[in-house]
């Protein structure tokens, strides 16, 4: 796993080298504060993903996740990309939650790093980095059959979508495909996003367009010198992060970002990609991002 970070670091040192171009800020409104609890469960549920698909329905999770009921194992053959969605009766609760890149087939998608056109929203006149996007749609109409399905059978009015690393840029796209059909209206719920270790998912505009859409209902969170949220670059392939940063430093203290300067230097932007490593992405919130850490 630390060869391969390097190689991902070397790879996109040498593409920073080559170019250069200015650092876009985009402008948007403060978000609310985030609720730690709910972190805390997002981010047991993000690492239960890594769990064997095959074993979701069984898994017994533990910590703040305790009592979680499966409702549907979510899985794109294509890409082997899983995840699953359920309930917590103790929050009364509907989640979903995508695994992080586990297989060689996860990291190919992460690296098609080409743009395609954002066509989920044509007004932004933007682009999203293809792989992501297309998983994201591959997941799309199942993810809105689940969780119609459990609010229908809980009557649970809050959902939250998250994931790790891959299954955060995932979970990205997915809150802005059911704000796009205006699920949270159709079903009187509200949706939210907490994810941890997002990689960047598109240029400046959809940035921008990201922030105007879920600002209010949208946590990524960063820890410490995690080298998967500098990539793929700024510099050289244009793609930039939207707010809603919440910083993790070495300490495990919490900060709220900046949410007009998106790529806050106080925050996981203030380390260059050379001073990154491969386990801060590997540890959020204190926890271990593994099946194992996050089951009886």
């Amino acid at each position: 796993m630390t060869s391969f970070f390097h190689i991902i670091k070397g790879i996109f040192t040498a593409v920073i080298l080559l170019s250069a171009t200015s650092i876009t800020t985009v402008e948007s409104a403060n978000s609310n504060a985030y609720n730690l609890n709910t972190a805390n469960i997002s981010v047991w549920l993000s690492s239960a993903a890594y769990c064997e698909k095959e074993n979701y329905k069984t898994m017994q999770l533990s910590g703040p996740a305790a009592g979680f009921i499966v409702g549907d194992i979510l899985y794109d053959s294509i890409n082997d990309v899983q995840g699953f969605s359920g309930v917590l009766p103790s929050t009364k609760t509907i989640y979903v939650a995508f695994r992080g890149s586990s297989s060689i087939l996860n990291w190919l998608a992460d690296f098609k790093v080409l743009k395609e056109p954002y066509t989920t929203y044509p007004e932004c006149n933007c682009e999203v980095h293809k792989g992501f996007y297309n998983t994201a749609l591959y997941f799309k109409d199942d993810v809105i059959k689940s969780v119609t399905s459990l609010h229908n059978k809980y009557n649970y009015n809050t959902v939250v979508i998250t994931g790790h690393s891959l299954g955060a840029a995932i979970s990205q796209l997915m809150i802005m495909e059911l704000y796009a059909i205006n699920l949270q209206k159709t079903l009187g719920v509200n949706i939210e996003m907490y994810n941890f270790g997002q990689p960047r998912t598109g240029d400046a505009l959809y940035a921008s367009f990201a922030n105007a859409i879920v600002m209010q209902n949208f946590w990524r969170f960063t820890h410490n010198k995690d080298i998967v949220p500098h990539i793929p670059p700024e510099t050289g392939m244009e793609y930039y992060h939207s707010c809603g940063e919440v910083f993790e430093d070495n300490a495990g203290q919490l900060k709220s970002c900046n949410n007009i300067d998106c790529e806050d230097p106080t925050c996981a932007d203030q380390y260059s990609i050379k001073e990154t490593n491969g386990d801060d992405h590997s540890i959020y919130l204190g926890h271990f991002m593994s099946c194992k850490s996050s089951t009886v």
